[in-house]
């Protein structure tokens, strides 16, 4: 089968300024409920302490207190497979507010993961203030998910974390979601996920 775009890049995209709270707070919530959360309140940056513990749900924070968090979440040297969970875990705390069409399109009868896919890009513009998505069909279950222009992707805690949200949402749609994280064909900024499914 041929590499067919079903996603775009939009025409134009500006690097991430801001994040929606609501995914910042399900991921320190995920922190906080952990055996790392003196540690991670040790790393990260004092001077965006008050910018993130006194978020309220559905508004934006600035992309450099945003850096802060997962920078900490960085320093923490937590495993893969953790830094995975923590990002379904954010799902988990933070699916219903920020992915509530998700939740009911996966109860709606023969929906599949290619039926959310073509929607990347617009459940990327509720939770981030620029940044670009592009999905590309390998397969008649595989698919290749890029992201540019969005600083915490230099974060490798927090591309796990995105991994692990990813696979939390396309979990509602399919018995089983693989993905993995390939080489970044558009710089640091950038991330390239192979998804297949069952």
């Amino acid at each position: 089968m041929q590499e067919q775009i079903i996603l775009p890049f939009p025409p134009a995209i500006q690097p991430v300024r801001n994040v929606r709270s609501t995914i910042l707070i399900g991921s320190m919530n995920v922190l906080r409920a952990s055996p790392y959360a003196d540690e991670y309140l040790e790393a990260l940056a004092p001077q965006h302490r008050s910018t993130l513990f006194d978020a309220v749900a559905g508004t934006w924070i600035p992309v450099e207190a945003a850096m802060a968090h997962y920078y900490a979440c960085d320093a923490l040297h937590l495993p893969v497979d953790e830094q995975v969970a923590n990002g379904r875990g954010t799902f988990d705390r933070a699916g219903a507010t920020v992915f509530g069409t998700i939740v009911k399109m996966a109860r709606g009868v023969g929906v599949t993961p290619w039926t959310l896919l073509p929607q990347v890009q617009r459940f990327w513009d509720r939770i981030y203030d620029g940044g670009g998505a592009s999905v590309t069909q390998l397969g008649p279950k595989e698919a290749r998910i890029e992201v540019v222009k969005a600083d915490v992707l230099r974060s490798p805690y927090y591309r796990n974390a995105l991994r692990g949200l990813f696979l939390a949402t396309f979990g509602s749609f399919c018995t089983k979601a693989y993905m993995s994280e390939r080489n970044r064909l558009h710089g640091e900024d950038s991330v390239n996920f192979r998804t297949q499914w069952v």
